[in-house]
């Protein structure tokens, strides 16, 4: 056989199996979008140093004053949201805090949480985000499981790092 057919025969084919891979892999994190994340499974991801993952919480950032006294833990940012996570009311751009906007990357794996883990609060979040994920039960669900939380302002991470989120 000319050599030049072989390779060009060779070639062909690693393309082909790329393509493949490619559009396989595309199925797997559409199919993995509709599958909500439990509270467990992300407690156990955010334990492991070697996966990035970003944790964005869209409930709303604080109360207002009227509100404070009334309000759950689970259904404002500033009361207590998951170490590490990222606040972004509503997935709106524009009521997220300046510190926070900088920190947010639409390409890295992201889990969404919001109050209760509402379907349609994540359809709406999930346009910004390339590979994304709910939260089933939302924080609800975190804080059910008595699961580490924070409170108060989002503080931007320290510059360095390694570790796990937890």
């Amino acid at each position: 056989m000319n050599p030049r057919l072989e390779r060009a025969i060779y070639f062909g084919i690693i393309g082909i199996l790329a393509i493949m891979v490619l559009v396989y892999g595309k199925k797997i994190v559409k199919l993995q979008e509709q599958i909500p994340l439990t509270a467990e499974q992300l407690y156990e991801l955010m334990q492991n140093p070697k996966i990035t993952l970003q944790v964005i919480d869209v409930r709303p950032y604080e109360p207002s004053e009227e509100e404070e006294d009334d309000a759950e833990d689970y259904q404002f940012y500033t009361l207590a949201h998951i170490p590490g996570a990222i606040p972004m009311p509503m997935c709106d751009l524009s009521k997220t805090p300046e510190d926070a906007k900088e920190h947010i990357n639409f390409y890295l794996p992201t889990v969404i949480i919001s109050e209760n883990g509402d379907p349609k609060v994540f359809e709406k979040c999930k346009k910004y985000f390339k590979i994304v994920r709910n939260l089933k039960g939302g924080m609800q669900a975190w804080l059910d499981n008595d699961y580490p939380t924070e409170e108060d302002e989002y503080v931007p991470p320290k510059a360095g790092g390694g570790g796990g989120c937890l």
